[in-house]
């Protein structure tokens, strides 16, 4: 029988050494799991404050589009008037070289008149009234 308490004693003892061993780790678990739980709200914060940012992000490229679409429309009216303006270049330089050649026809018109003025002149001075 004393052998069988000494037993007994031992197993208990064992038995409770377990116990210790199993407490030790489902307190390690736990532990585990409330560091993994503060992680997994740590990043969920985190990954709301992005969603965040990135819609304020979207919402300020939206309000750029009208922006880049007036710059645009902005950039295309220049460049019309730009055509315009050197189409009527090329018509004031058209305008100029016409301009030159009436003035030199025109010359050449006074010169001739010049002379024949001056012819006139002799054939008058022969006749005296």
């Amino acid at each position: 029988m004393r052998r069988l308490a000494d037993q007994t004693a031992v197993a208990t003892y064992d038995i409770e050494q377990m116990v210790q061993e199993i407490q030790s780790a489902v307190s390690a678990g736990v532990m585990g799991m409330d560091k993994f739980s503060e992680e997994v709200r740590r990043g969920m914060f985190e990954v709301t404050q992005v969603g965040e940012q990135l819609s304020q992000i979207i919402q300020q490229v939206q309000a750029l589009a009208p922006r880049v679409l007036m710059v645009n429309e902005g950039m295309q009216a220049q460049a019309t008037g730009a055509e315009q303006i050197n189409q009527a270049l090329v018509q004031l330089a058209d305008a100029s070289s016409q301009t030159v050649e009436s003035l030199r026809q025109a010359s050449f018109a006074i010169d001739e008149l010049s002379q024949v003025a001056v012819g006139l002149r002799g054939g008058v001075s022969r006749f005296k009234v």
